[in-house]
């Protein structure tokens, strides 16, 4: 459907670009990125008209990360930029981009969520929501700790910034993996799943399984459990209550 190639996008968009932006070529990873996000979204698009808004927040990222591409090269190769682009247009095109961010993983998670509402995955719509509220905290935590009178507790609104993000990528790559795994085209809900093309992506939803097997066994054995000493407590108080009686 679609969702296989966004998780690669967001890997390559949210992941790859923070080892690639340390030599100054970060810019192309979110070129791809975005481009495989827009690609996968105009393909969920066919299945459910929530995508469509996601969609093209992901083309308009392409702008921002068109002018990263400029400083990126301006970097590499030695050029010098006129300081009204380098310091002021720089400036807004960040903010905007990461304005845009925000906007596109609340948008795409909307649209998640529609599509598993829609088709009754309760787990799949629940998570989704969950991971709007970490996405929201983080442009919150990320807006306060740009403010000056804040500037005393900016080191802790920096970790704490970091901390969230980085709870929001694992979540983000849990629920695609999960909606990649579950959501499928009409007529093949009996089919067994396919493989994927990317071995790593493989490898990632089959240990995301078995985490999913191993949680699943232990609650089903944690309630086996307190069901046990529920009826045991009820007949140790009904054998009580007869002993008071034949006295």
């Amino acid at each position: 459907m679609g969702f296989g190639i966004l998780l690669v996008g967001y890997l390559v968009t949210f992941v790859i670009w923070l080892t690639v932006q340390a030599i100054n070529i970060g810019s192309l990873a979110l070129l791809l990125g975005y481009g495989l996000m827009f690609y996968a979204l105009s393909m969920l698009n066919r299945y459910h008209g929530a995508f469509a808004f996601a969609r093209w927040i992901a083309a308009i990222q392409l702008l921002p990360a068109l002018w990263f591409a400029v400083v990126d090269a301006s970097k590499l190769f030695g050029f010098a930029l006129a300081p009204l682009w380098r310091d002021h247009v720089h400036m807004g095109v960040t903010g905007a981009s990461f304005a845009l961010e925000i906007l596109f993983l609340i948008s795409m998670l909307y649209a998640i969520r529609a599509l598993a509402d829609s088709i009754g995955l309760k787990n799949v719509s629940l998570a989704a929501v969950r991971n709007m509220i970490f996405v929201g905290a983080h442009a919150v935590l990320s807006a306060v700790s740009e403010l000056p009178l804040l500037s005393g507790v900016t080191p802790y609104l920096s970790a704490s910034r970091f901390l969230v993000e980085l709870v929001t990528i694992v979540l983000m790559i849990l629920l695609l993996l999960n909606c990649a795994k579950s959501i499928c085209r009409e007529g093949d809900e009996e089919a067994p799943p396919k493989p994927s093309r990317f071995g790593w992506v493989n490898r990632m939803t089959d240990a995301y399984e078995r985490t999913h097997k191993r949680l699943n066994e232990q609650a089903r054995a944690d309630g086996e459990a307190f069901m046990r000493r529920r009826r045991e407590r009820q007949t140790e108080r009904e054998n009580t209550k007869k002993r008071k009686k034949k006295k």
